[in-house]
């Protein structure tokens, strides 16, 4: 009776009627429940139809009844995996080899589990082993490629990729993991043409063509990029990791609103995202939107993997009169110095401030007119009521486009270093003091200081560069007739920064910066100031405006198409020839 029961199931699989073969298993089981073919047979057939968790129960009770079949452990391992139970997986395959070591299949099933367990290295072992015996296997290459990725050995991995597409020149998932080694090696161009061969083969899988997207964004095709996030998402509409880099492109591409609309998208898939609702509330912020763009700021707290300083965080609205706030600088020292405004409206509304800062700008904001106790972050503060990112100001009042705080200047140099550098520099020429880069310039914002040229040409020009000794090594090779007066190795020499720049300014009849600190300075101190900036620059510089609310001293000169500095610079040497008269 079983025997013949078991032989219709296996009839019904073979013409696809998986429902007629389930009930024959399990009529078999109703009159032997200790039937292993049975048991064994209905837990493939829940495999294949998805049931996972009914299946699994099926192959572990198969395995009491014969605990010794290699095919059976290895296919629960395969059902462990599926369900993400990955360690529970790689046990089912190593007692599996117990009893057939030369199981292939089991290795290759245990090395996937191995690797989404976090073990790649454990993988590889065995991988390595099944390579010499089974050279021309294409799958244990690619899992050699996966688990050697894994360890960031991506060189090794590309040569693995190779070797399983010299087995099979139409292995899609080689081709694409050699993308992504390649991407990650930052071979962006490479990265594009193993995507595009991975999608001929297989056109319909949704990551394809966002790793594909990602390396055309690297090379800044932002258009392609665009397109490829499109076509992704057109296979697969609930990828919120999609929309957010289709919103990452189209910001690059200045279309902010469409690219606010696109994280709004990512944030109905996954609301919890603080990357889409940081993006989003940069878009926002450079729109000039800033009351709507400041609550979404705050979404940075969340990305970083640190906890939080303090436990309790000053809230708007919050009466701070009396109280004593520890308000913490935690971005870069441009960011500083531009928030460094807000501290005299915390003391307005009767608050006592101590400012919280990178060691290296103490002395420097020991100039704000506010006079806070300043700190250094490696410093234990004094006792305080309550705290709030320096950062997080702009947002607690609120501040809007007409009511950025515009008191200028909120900072000073230190006298005695004012004087020396103006006998340093003596009365002649109109002195410019131009800055071209930081340690921490991002993507697009630096320049070569070759750009300097046009300028330098204007009679009476006199380039003074304000970048430190070890920043200014591309000075060496300028232009013939470019010249850039160079301070001296005690210029920001030690370790407080600015501290020369803010002096050397006040002696300065302009200073011409790349979006770096240096410009933060400059406006900060009310000195006249010239920012060369990106197609799409930062959220502070909002877009196409020729001036800032942040600081009224500052004129912004603006890349017409992405990387023309050209046009910047001719500008610029416009603007400079009218000065001059």
């Amino acid at each position: 009776m079983s025997e013949a029961l078991l032989n219709q199931a296996a009839f019904a699989l073979r013409q696809g009627d998986v429902a007629q073969a389930e009930y024959c298993c399990r009529e078999v089981l109703k009159a032997d429940p200790r039937n292993f073919e049975a048991c064994d047979a209905l837990a493939v057939i829940l495999s294949q139809s998805g049931r996972l968790a009914e299946a699994a129960n099926f192959f572990e009770h198969a395995l009491t009844l014969n605990a010794h079949d290699a095919i059976t452990r290895s296919s629960y391992g395969d059902v462990l995996r599926a369900l993400a139970r990955h360690g529970e997986a790689v046990e089912q395959y190593d007692r599996a080899l117990a009893v057939q070591p030369d199981f292939a299949e089991a290795i290759l099933s245990r090395a996937s589990a191995l690797c989404a367990a976090g073990r790649p290295s454990e993988a590889l072992e065995g991988l390595e082993l099944l390579a010499v015996r089974a050279p021309a296997n294409v799958f244990v290459h690619y899992n050699r490629s996966v688990a050697l990725a894994l360890l960031d050995r991506f060189e090794e991995s590309i040569e693995a990729c190779g070797a399983a597409l010299a087995v099979d020149p139409n292995c899609a998932d080689a081709w694409h993991n050699r993308g992504v080694c390649l991407f990650r090696l930052q071979r962006f161009a490479e990265a594009v043409e193993s995507y595009d061969r991975a999608i001929a083969i297989v056109p319909g899988v949704a990551q394809i063509h966002i790793n594909r997207a990602g390396a055309l964004a690297s090379l800044a095709r932002y258009p392609e990029a665009l397109a490829a996030y499109d076509q992704a998402l057109a296979l697969d509409p609930n990828s919120a990791f999609a929309y957010f880099n289709r919103g990452v492109a189209l910001a690059e591409m200045k279309r902010i609103e469409e690219a606010i609309a696109s994280y709004e998208s990512a944030l109905r898939l996954v609301p919890d995202y603080p990357l889409a609702e940081y993006n989003r509330a940069l878009c926002l912020l450079q729109l000039g939107w800033l009351e709507e763009g400041w609550p979404g700021y705050e979404a940075r707290h969340r990305l970083s993997p640190q906890p939080a300083l303090y436990p309790r965080g000053l809230r708007t609205g919050e009466d701070i009169a009396g109280k004593t706030l520890l308000v913490r600088g935690e971005q870069g020292l441009g960011d500083i110095i531009q928030f460094s405004r807000y501290i005299r409206l915390l003391q307005d509304r009767g608050a006592k401030v101590i400012l919280s800062v990178q060691p290296q700008m103490v002395r420097l904001l020991g100039g704000l007119e506010s006079r806070p106790r300043i700190i250094a972050w490696t410093d234990v503060p004094p006792a305080f009521d309550q705290h709030i990112a320096l950062e997080s100001l702009p947002g607690f009042f609120h501040t809007k486009l007409d009511t950025i705080p515009t008191a200028i200047p909120y900072l000073a140099a230190a006298p005695a270093r004012v004087e020396k550098w103006k006998q340093k520099l003596g009365p002649d020429g109109f002195k410019i003091g131009v800055a071209w880069r930081s340690s921490a310039s991002g993507v697009g914002k630096a320049f070569s200081p070759a750009q300097f040229a046009e300028l330098s040409k204007i009679p009476g020009v006199r380039l003074i560069s304000l970048q430190k000794t070890e920043e200014s090594a591309e000075l060496a090779d300028l232009p013939s007739g470019l010249t850039i007066e160079q301070l001296g190795p005690d210029f920001d020499a030690g370790p407080d920064a600015f501290i020369d720049s803010a002096a050397i300014m006040t002696s300065l009849d302009l200073v011409i910066s790349s979006d770096t600190a240096i410009a933060h300075l400059a406006g900060a101190l009310g000195h006249p100031v010239w920012v060369a900036l990106k197609h799409v620059p930062d959220w502070r510089w909002l877009l196409d405006r020729a001036g800032t609310p942040w600081y009224p001293t500052m004129r912004l000169f603006r890349q017409p198409a992405p990387g023309d500095w050209t046009s910047v610079f001719a500008d610029m040497a416009a603007a400079l020839h009218e000065i001059k008269g």
